[in-house]
């Protein structure tokens, strides 16, 4: 009976998300000012280009900015602010712009060192089953009678 007089709430993504305040009967209206930037911005470059809304154009660096962004890197892969508004007055490009090559750097440095890592331990495992056959089958010609103590020692040598 309690449950009778508590008024119901009634939910909808339409309520949840304010569309249903924006109907053309209801009296009030959400303010969103980005909304509309983004169908001015939209509709100015619809015909243009592909380009999603509000994402900036992919900066294609030179070889020389690349050669000399390479060179600070190998001294300095955190660069502080100073130091790239310096490169970003010499190289002609914006300072976040730099700010993202060196995270990019950052990342593809961390990236090689992960993938030489694993190289290095598939080597010393793929080296380490060839060192057990090669010793498994030692043992076995030596329990034969078979074995050669110079072989056994020119195969260990070469391992």
């Amino acid at each position: 009976m309690a449950s009778a007089l508590v008024p119901r709430l009634v939910f909808s993504i339409d309520r949840i998300l304010g569309s249903d305040l924006e109907r053309p009967g209801n009296c009030r209206k959400l303010h969103r000012p980005w909304a509309e930037q983004q169908q001015q911005h939209m509709n100015a470059h619809r015909s243009t280009s592909n380009w999603y809304v509000g994402r900036r154009p992919r900066t294609a660096f030179t070889n020389s900015q690349v050669n000399v962004l390479e060179t600070v890197f190998q001294v300095n892969c955190y660069p502080g602010i100073q130091l790239r508004e310096q490169l970003a007055g010499r190289l002609n490009l914006e300072e976040d712009r730099i700010q993202i090559w060196f995270q990019n750097r950052r990342a593809k440095m961390r990236r090689s060192l992960r993938e030489t890592r694993l190289r290095l331990v598939q080597t010393a495992v793929a080296d380490l089953g060839v060192r057990h056959q090669v010793e498994g089958q030692l043992k076995v010609k030596r329990d034969v009678g078979e074995g050669d103590l110079e072989l056994a020692q020119r195969l260990a040598s070469h391992l």
